[in-house]
């Protein structure tokens, strides 16, 4: 093959891979109309628009009836300039951009005389009228003068019908859903953990531009979003160089009194203890040190552009603590992070854009610290133990217009994460296990039985034997989750004579998986001395050695013993959605998004089964529809009257699938035992006696069973529901009002039902005929009681009512404040649930483990306010700069204390008797986090000395009250159950004393001290 015809297939390999980039909205635009006094049009106007944050500059002129767009700009300040010929020069300053705005301006150009140009510095409207989205945009005035964690998601608790719920939906609950439902998006690249939806990266807020957060309304173009979608856009280069040195440090010195922690008393557990946390953790001496700068500016003025920081953070900690046995130990612990960013802009050609970004989060650890029940004299240090976790996004883009009609947008992005080099090994020793209870007692060497074994083999009756500290044996190799995906994005601009259409298709493909090896580093050996091999296994019959037989688990034999795979999925979606705007007044949005996706088998290495796919969804099984419209009641932007619909589908996590399709591996071989030197088990591959089983040799307890799964299971999917308006009451003045309706269709989860066979979990829509005709086979194989109820459903309803106030930067200040009156009603919390205890299992939690658990003693359905159910919330945020260099900033936030539902312990966890909310819900939570900042000139440059604190009252209120009746499980079958109502006391049960007690106190005053330099 010539070079020639290589370079051709290789340009066209690319061109096509290229245009398969993953989807993702276009940039923000900037529409509008140039007229004269008399309202006639002005066609063949140039429109420019400038600003420090866009590559280039961007122009366009006026069509036949003087209208314009500016179309994918990046965000920020912006100047427009209107020329044409015969009529002055106007300019158009501080129009404010943020991700994915659309903005709408009036011009009006008057005949030239006099003056050249004209400057008018009034700002763009603060609604948006082309979109029916609901949520915010935090901007950097915003960083920069309201209290804040590092990470970006910390300033999310100002947006109405946001709270973050970590300690019971695992982080950031958005208008009822689970913190794992949201979709996370930086500079455009899907960034949510594949494993369960966390965040999937940290970014300091220092090196960001915007976050913008959509609490409803999300268009077509965004997958899964059953939560909200949370947009990140990262700082980029322009034509001028500037940069920061900053550095941060906080730590136990600038932290109050640690709370106290709920336990039952170690010396007795018919008592309930507050423990203070110096008594339950330890003292911790702890600091925390952040040092980085960050530099942007240009690499080719006007044509290349960069942005990049870096930001080391160290952590240690030395705990001192007194054990329950009355030892005094020290336990240290070391974290340090690598977090760094770079991001790189290019416009070669006056239409074509280019970007690049890296963002990485490299976090290392060494030291586990322990607390009072801990062992304090472990084989092997606690503070030896530690793993490394690379982490690292990245994506490409490219943006073509074709005028200011058509717009294509492609992107290839990549997310990796891992968890590797172990610190603590098992030292290359095999495991020996030397099982100690058997009917007739105790199984040892007894002399009396085995004369001929020298005293160093004798074993003590009383305990067993490891050759390592169990904990260690399995060593984590690798715990790889990536995805890769690419996609295009195609956008047409249409005037017709019924109006202007924003016309928007896109295609993605996306690959994402796992590569796992967390698997023994050496043999694990179980001793059975003096035992036959057990006869129920009757395709092997019983055989022993001279003394006894033996189990081997991680050799050649058998395998690796752990978990062990690599699986990798497809995800494929197309959408299709318009914009139209009819009399520039009124505009509907419809749109449509359609996605195919499915789970691989994690069986690696078993040909039988590591081609299948277990769960698959279809275009039709994701089908989500999308229809909204906004009504600009008086034309100028001032009032939009707005709302949705739609139908939202999960983009399935990866946690649960490992475990249910194949990940786990487990399998044992078996031998005579005939040596009773049993030290040399496994050393050096040496196994000696025969094979008790016939080929292959082992019996493997984890065989895949993809029969779990419901044939017509449907994905988890929601109704959407928003109402709303909002009216301009000054340049930088919004009033909004908002309704929310959240409707869950369906869920996904493991359902429990007793077979002929044992316990068996079915992955299925909760209430499905699948599970209906499991139920059905369970009465008549008598598994279950004939007169149990049928299969609860899944049910989540939420309402949402949310009236703001916010004011846009301008005149040294910003703020806000809201008022959110909410229920979250039903029997299933989502992806993540609080229910039991704080637990992140997509689709594995323990809402449906047994035909009960969703029950009550009445047989009833136990559905009531849900853990999130907060029905007040207040928020109020505001900052001030004052002309001396001193900024000030508050955010206070208050709200319902969480329902509280008795729990009875029970064989399956989380059973309410009496249904939801039966007790005093926790106490109202409020606190108020406090930012000050000194701003001192040296030129041109800037010093800053900041003091952030969080919860600056030091408030003390607890979170939940303690909810379990009972301590260890009551035996109460099943068939008991099913009669009706029963008394939990008429069975002995040990009572729990924390029962109804407070708990999980708010955590205490924090603060974090800054020194900024920005040049």
């Amino acid at each position: 093959m010539t070079a020639i015809k290589k370079s051709g297939r290789l340009i066209a390999g690319l061109l096509l891979f290229f245009s398969l980039q993953f989807a993702r909205l276009a940039g923000s635009s900037i529409s509008g109309i140039v007229q004269m006094q008399d309202g006639s049009p002005l066609p063949g106007t140039r429109v420019t628009a400038t600003s420090l944050s866009l590559a280039g500059i961007a122009t366009v002129v006026t069509d036949d009836r003087g209208r314009f767009t500016l179309p994918d700009l990046a965000l920020g300040i912006y100047k427009l300039t209107f020329d044409l010929h015969g009529f002055k020069t106007r300019l158009r300053r501080n129009i404010f951009l943020g991700q994915e705005q659309v903005v709408d301006v009036e011009i009006i150009l008057v005949a030239r005389g006099g003056d050249d140009a004209v400057t008018i510095q009034e700002a763009p409207a603060l609604t948006e009228v082309t979109t029916p989205i609901s949520g915010t945009t935090l901007s950097r005035e915003m960083f920069q003068s309201l209290p804040r964690a590092r990470n970006f998601d910390s300033l999310l608790n100002i947006v109405p019908g946001i709270v973050n719920e970590t300690l019971l939906l695992g982080g950031t609950s958005i208008n009822g859903a689970s913190g794992l439902e949201n979709t996370y998006l930086f500079d455009g690249a899907d960034s949510g953990n594949i494993l369960d939806g966390s965040p999937g990266q940290n970014v300091s807020f220092d090196f960001i531009d915007e976050v913008r957060v959509t609490t409803s309304g999300a268009a077509a173009e965004y997958a899964g979003a059953l939560g909200g979608v949370i947009r990140v856009m990262t700082r980029s280069g322009g034509n001028e160089f500037h940069g920061q040195i900053v550095g941060y440090y906080s730590g136990s010195p600038l932290r109050a009194n640690d709370r106290d922690i709920l336990s039952l008393d170690y010396d007795d557990d018919s008592k309930a203890v507050y423990y203070p946390y110096s008594t339950f953790y330890g003292v911790d001496n702890d600091h925390k040190f952040e040092g980085g700068f960050s530099l942007g500016g240009y690499i080719v003025r006007d044509k290349l552009w960069f942005f990049g920081s870096i930001l080391p953070v160290y952590y240690t900690n030395t705990r001192t603590l007194t054990h329950a046995s009355g030892d005094v130990r020290e336990w240290e612990r070391t974290e340090n992070q690598l977090n760094y960013q770079l991001k790189l802009t290019a416009q070669p050609i006056k239409n074509l854009r280019l970007g690049a970004s890296v963002v990485n989060n490299f976090y290392k650890y060494k030291g586990d610290l322990a607390n009072y029940a801990s062992n304090p004299n472990p084989t092997v240090s606690f503070n030896d133990y530690g793993f490394s976790y690379p982490n690292m996004s990245g994506n490409f883009s490219a943006d073509l217009s074709a005028g200011d009609r058509f717009l294509a947008t492609a992107r290839i992005d990549f997310f990796h994460t891992d968890q590797n080099d172990p610190l603590v090994r098992s030292g290359g020793k095999p495991y020996y296990y030397f099982r100690t209870e058997a009917p007739g007692g105790y199984i040892y060497t007894n002399p009396a039985v085995f004369p001929d074994i020298p005293p160093q083999y004798l074993l003590d009756p009383n305990r067993n034997y490891m050759g390592q500290i169990r904990p260690i044996i399995n060593s984590m190799e690798r715990n790889i989750a990536e995805r890769f995906g690419v996609g295009l994005d195609l956008t047409y601009f249409l005037d017709s004579g019924f109006g202007e259409h924003a016309i928007k298709a896109g295609i993605s493909w996306a690959r994402r998986g796992q590569n796992v090896d967390n698997t023994l580093d050496d043999p694990i050996v179980f001793l059975a001395w003096d035992r036959s091999f057990p006869g129920d296994f009757a395709y092997a019959g019983s055989d022993r050695g001279k003394y006894g037989y033996y189990a081997v688990r991680n050799n050649d034999v058998t395998g690796p013993y752990g978990d062990y795979y690599k699986a990798y999925g497809n995800l494929f979606a197309v959408y299709l959605q318009d914009s139209w705007t009819i009399a520039n007044r009124f505009t509907v949005n419809f749109g449509v998004r359609a996605e195919s996706e499915y789970i691989p088998s994690y069986a690696t290495g078993n040909a039988d089964f590591e081609d299948l796919r277990p769960i698959e969804f279809n275009m039709g099984d994701k089908l989500a529809p999308r229809l909204g419209f906004i009504w600009d009641v008086r034309g100028d932007s001032s009032l939009k009257v707005f709302g949705s619909y739609g139908i939202f589908h999960d983009v399935m996590k990866l946690k649960m699938a490992a475990g249910a399709f194949g990940g786990s591996k487990w399998k044992s071989t078996y031998y005579s035992l005939d040596t009773y030197k049993w030290d040399e088990i496994g050393v050096n591959g040496y196994y000696p006696g025969r094979p008790l089983l016939p080929y292959p040799h082992t019996i493997d307890f984890r065989v895949p069973d993809f029969d779990i799964v419901d044939p017509g299971l449907k994905p988890m999917t929601q109704q959407e529901i928003t109402l709303g308006l909002e009216k301009k009451l000054g340049d930088d003045l919004v009033l909004s009002l908002r309704y929310v309706n959240r409707h869950l269709l369906r869920a996904i989860e493991d359902i429990g039902v007793w077979t002929a066979w044992g316990k068996k979990y079915f992955i299925s829509n909760p209430g499905s005929d699948f599970i209906r005709q499991k139920y059905d086979q369970a009465r008549a194989d008598g598994t279950i009681p004939a007169n149990a109820p049928g299969p609860s459903r899944a049910v989540r309803e939420y309402d949402g009512v949310s009236l703001a106030l916010d004011r846009r930067f301008s005149l040294n200040w910003l703020g806000g404040v809201s008022y959110t009156w909410s229920r979250l009603w039903g029997n299933y919390s989502g992806l993540a649930s609080g229910d039991v205890t704080v637990r992140d299992a997509p689709y594995v939690e323990r809402y449906f483990d047994s035909w009960y658990a969703s029950r009550t003693l009445t047989l009833d359905e136990a559905v009531g306010a849900l853990p999130g159910d907060r029905p007040h919330q207040f928020k109020i945020y505001g900052s001030y700069s004052f002309p001396f260099g001193l900024t000030a900033g508050l955010v206070a936030n208050a709200m319902s204390g969480t329902p509280t539902s008795t729990e009875f312990a029970m064989e399956y966890p989380g059973y309410m008797p009496y249904g939801r909310a039966d007790q005093a819900r926790a106490p109202f939570l409020w606190f108020a986090n406090l930012y000050v900042e000194y701003n001192l000139k040296l030129g041109r440059n800037v010093l800053s000395i900041n003091l952030n604190v969080d919860n600056v009252f030091d408030v003390r209120t607890a979170q939940r009250i303690y909810p379990v009746y009972n301590q260890y499980a009551v035996d109460v079958s099943e068939e008991r159950i099913a009669q009706g109502p029963w008394d939990i006391n008429d069975y002995d049960p040990e009572l729990d004393p924390r029962y109804l007690m407070e708990c999980d106190f708010y955590a205490p005053l924090t603060a974090r001290l800054g020194l900024k330099f920005s040049f």
